[in-house]
């Protein structure tokens, strides 16, 4: 008889086996789709004026741009095999170290949005849940399709005209003030300033971080919010929470012991799945608040037709995807056995 934990193993392997499937169709996606879109990285580099035929078939060959599509797509396919994902035809660097430093910064604002989104979302789901149909449900479930409603990008504006330039609470833009100095340890701004216990860089950088953690996390609060509470009421209703009330259980008692526990696993899918939106709805908010993450490096290189770094940027979105989406598959037998993996 196989074991669990055996069990469990074969299960990881193939959910792995099955996304390097995904990914290799998602890489011919990113890779032909990129370069339909209109305009020349030769063009854009030496200028569309000044340039003659000799100069751009010249920089065309040194790109590697001018061989047929599918011989460009399986060698970027093996480097990527490799780790190493080619250099960029604007700053003629290394792609990967250029992706992985701009990547610190939008993982951290993104793991800041999803727990200001969840705890959020779930405390308001429960609450709504539990006053059912009263003014609160009401209010938080208006909100809730109000959040879901308003774009990304006119969220953050009014959040700056609110916050920073009527009340002046708040930085507009950035990650850091110009005046702040902040030793890198990690390259994570918020892991090391508590490594050096740079209270001054803390407290700027969580200044600067509220805003945009706010506007990325306000879609994923109001879904989580309305998947917790019809979780939580189709759940309460169940035959073994009435028996559990029926033995004397406190309504708050059979909450955390029964209802609980059954009713967070549509709403984990739900936080799992968002998570591909808080990485790509990043790129729209760190526009707006100018934060220097991967987001904005992306758009950048979109202008730039810097292919190279835009492959691997989004490519690494969707191994980052991915991979939480299994760790959510795992998570699911944890909080209920009876969930087979």
């Amino acid at each position: 008889m196989v074991s669990s934990k055996t069990h469990a193993l074969f299960f990881v392997l193939r959910r792995l086996l099955n996304s390097v499937f995904v990914l290799v169709a998602l890489s011919l996606l990113i890779f032909f789709f990129l370069r339909a879109i209109p305009g020349d990285p030769v063009l854009t580099l030496l200028g569309e004026g000044e340039t003659t035929s000799e100069q751009y078939d010249r920089l065309k060959k040194e790109l590697g741009l001018d061989q047929p599509l599918f011989v460009q797509y399986g060698k970027w396919l093996v480097r990527v095999g490799t780790g190493e994902f080619g250099m960029s035809i604007r700053n003629a660097s290394p792609v990967l170290p250029l992706v992985m430093a701009k990547l610190k910064a939008t993982v951290e604002l993104a793991v800041a949005a999803v727990l200001l989104g969840s705890l959020l979302g779930i405390l308001a789901g429960t609450v709504s849940a539990v006053k059912n149909n009263s003014f609160f449900d009401n209010l938080a479930m208006v909100l809730a399709l109000m959040g879901i409603s308003m774009p990304v990008f006119w969220m953050g504006i009014l959040l700056i005209i609110l916050f920073s330039v009527q009340l002046d609470w708040l930085p507009i833009s950035g990650m850091l003030s110009m005046d702040t100095r902040l030793a890198e340890v990690t390259g994570f701004p918020l892991v090391d300033s508590l490594l050096t216990a740079n209270l001054p860089a803390l407290k700027d950088y969580l200044s600067h971080l509220l805003l945009p953690a706010i506007t990325l996390g306000v879609v994923p609060t109001a879904l989580t919010a309305r998947t917790t509470r019809a979780s939580i009421l189709d759940v309460v209703h169940e035959d073994y929470v009435k028996a559990g009330l029926a033995r004397g259980l406190s309504f708050n008692e059979a909450l955390r012991k029964h209802v609980f526990r059954n009713a967070f696993i549509p709403v984990i899918t739900v936080i799992g799945l968002q998570f591909g939106i808080y990485l790509g709805g990043s790129i729209v908010t760190e526009t707006v608040f100018a934060w220097p993450g991967l987001g904005r490096l992306v758009v950048n290189a979109i202008y730039d037709r810097d292919y190279p770094v835009v492959q691997a940027a989004v490519f690494i979105y969707a191994i980052i995807v991915v991979l939480v989406n299994l760790a959510v598959d795992l998570f699911y037998a944890y909080i209920d056995p009876r969930v087979r993996l």
